[in-house]
């Protein structure tokens, strides 16, 4: 009987941490700042994660999984001006692979493509002078990913992802500043999800980020966000999972500018899950170029 609540942990857990793997729309530090129109923005990231221990309903479960995800992101993006007010968009995809390990080592990993995202933002009001901003964005993910119905482990999830957020960003104290951002993301339903093609649907999540970020020297800058994310119930053929989604999350950040473009390098994971793999760590590099 034990072997068979283990079978369904993993199960479920596979669901949440793969299938519904992207959270919150996670904003970068300063990047609620209005930029000038007529830019052209191509931003190039590297992803390395590693999860570990499986938590249901926050207990932690028998074994040892091990996860480990790969990811290598290029965006482009172009800002403009649109009836007097600030504006961009940009499309990102990416390449890499996930690896299970440990207790999940007899399950098979994916390589390839991921699924690509489109965006697009304005921002109603902003105050270059006193460095004070509102964003409101749109984002849509499409399933261009790498995706096999007998596979747990995919690149893309086989499915549409729209999602909306706003953002805030001002000055604090001296050179320190703030940003927050609130976002809902909601989930088209795939209907080619394991083995028996059972329909898998998954509610809104909402999640929420704070973060502060302080300016060291005009050249460099250091920063520390906070995410929450709740929601997020998968179904499959209409029978909830009971996997809904309480995550906190941390991210620290620094900032380097030269000038060949921005440097960043940001550190983070997760500080309690309530369903799914504790991911242990997250890093990631990124360099933007600006013209």
């Amino acid at each position: 009987m034990q072997i068979v609540f283990r079978s369904c942990f993993i199960a479920l857990a596979l669901i949440m941490a793969f299938v519904s793997r992207s959270y919150a729309i996670d904003l970068q530090p300063g990047e609620i700042r209005a930029p000038k129109p007529g830019m052209n923005i191509i931003q190039a990231s590297y992803f390395l994660s590693e999860r570990g221990d499986l938590y249901v309903d926050k207990e932690k479960q028998p074994g040892n999984p091990e996860i480990v995800a790969q990811q290598f992101l290029l965006r482009y993006g172009r800002s403009f001006e649109i009836f007097g007010h600030p504006g961009v968009t940009y499309v990102q995809s990416s390449t890499g692979y996930v690896h299970p390990g440990g207790s999940l080592s007899k399950y098979e990993g994916d390589s390839g493509f991921g699924d690509t995202t489109l965006a697009f933002g304005v921002w109603p009001y902003a105050n270059q002078d006193t460095k004070s901003y509102v964003a409101v964005a749109a984002y849509l993910t499409v399933p261009t990913g790498s995706y096999s119905h007998e596979r747990l482990f995919n690149m893309g999830e086989n499915r549409y992802r729209p999602a909306l957020q706003v953002g805030f960003h001002a000055p604090f104290i001296g050179g320190l500043e703030w940003m927050g951002a609130l976002d809902a993301v909601w989930y088209q339903t795939n209907p080619d999800y394991g083995s028996q093609r059972k329909n898998l649907a998954q509610d809104a999540l909402y999640s929420g980020q704070l973060g502060f970020m302080y300016n060291v020297t005009s050249a460099f800058s250091a920063a520390a966000t906070y995410f929450y994310s709740a929601g997020g119930e998968t179904s499959l053929d209409g029978v909830g999972r009971n996997d809904d989604l309480r995550q906190n999350r941390y991210m620290l950040t620094g900032i380097a500018k030269f000038p060949f473009g921005r440097v960043t390098l940001q550190y983070g994971g997760d500080i309690t899950t309530r369903n799914g793999f504790f991911e242990k760590y997250k890093l990631i590099v990124r360099y933007t170029k600006v013209f």
